[in-house]
């Protein structure tokens, strides 16, 4: 990423005043967790952008793939004047803000899996993850974590994870320039915060028609005590994934959708 090239086409308010673009980090989240313990609130819309990372992770434990100079690897330092429980739909943000720079930039149409992954063509493009920052009992700011497939080949990826994963080059045939991705992607992210903080519900109803999932559709959900299974019927306003399982509704709070199924149980 060159950073005066990103700084000429940056479009941005608050977010992204300070950038920086490192060659190589071990994980771009906790470089922006740094910068919120030597800064404090005065790193509200830092930017850290690299070319690779060496330890980039997804939810779960898992592990992000991002080769030198394939992608996307972008984290925001953020503390925002709001209560740290409504921020539970964060990873919304960064969702849609990654589908509508996948669409002003490389025309593609991007669809989102709950929680916090953006798939093109049923394949996953992108992820967004967000940690927050706890002194004590307190609220200490937050990062949001944000990894874009742009220039990965079918076999930059490990071998289990093709039939899985894509990118801008692989859908469209094209990959726009990382640093003019990174601008449509910091000025989308900005008008999703500046719109939803403080109101994620928000979030929620511009994402209404944008899941890969469809009402009646089948989910099979990891939640960490099992696999609990049932039929989507959305997303509450607090982020939730609502299920109707054997007739009753529920709402899970952290999860992972391991498989769909459309249609009707079989």
């Amino acid at each position: 990423m060159d950073l005066e090239r990103l700084l000429q086409l940056r479009r941005t308010g608050w977010l992204g005043r300070h950038i920086e673009c490192h060659p190589s980090l071990a994980s771009t989240n906790d470089r922006a967790r740094a910068l919120l313990d030597e800064g404090g609130s005065s790193a509200h819309g830092a930017v850290v952008f690299a070319d690779e990372q060496t330890g980039g992770r997804g939810r779960l434990g898992r592990a992000w793939h991002s080769p030198p100079g394939a992608g996307i690897a972008a984290s925001v330092a953020l503390w925002p004047d709001v209560p740290a429980e409504v921020l539970a739909c964060l990873p919304l943000a960064g969702s849609l803000a990654v589908s509508e720079a996948l669409a002003e930039m490389a025309g593609l149409e991007a669809l989102l899996k709950w929680p916090n992954d953006v798939l093109v063509g049923g394949r996953k493009i992108s992820g967004v993850l967000v940690e927050s920052r706890m002194h004590g009992d307190r609220f200490a700011g937050l990062v949001l974590g944000i990894g874009v497939n742009l220039r990965h080949r079918e076999e930059d990826f490990p071998q289990e994870l093709r039939p899985l994963a894509t990118s801008a080059l692989i859908a469209s045939g094209a990959s726009p320039e990382p640093e003019v991705f990174a601008s449509a992607l910091l000025g989308a992210l900005e008008s999703e915060l500046d719109a939803g903080l403080g109101r994620p519900g928000l979030w929620v109803k511009r994402a209404e028609h944008r899941w890969v999932h469809r009402p009646g559709d089948v989910l099979e959900v990891s939640t960490g005590g099992g696999l609990l299974r049932g039929r989507f019927s959305g997303v509450s306003e607090d982020g939730s994934l609502l299920l109707e399982v054997d007739g009753m509704p529920r709402a899970v709070h952290h999860g992972d959708v391991v498989r769909l199924r459309p249609g009707g149980m079989r």
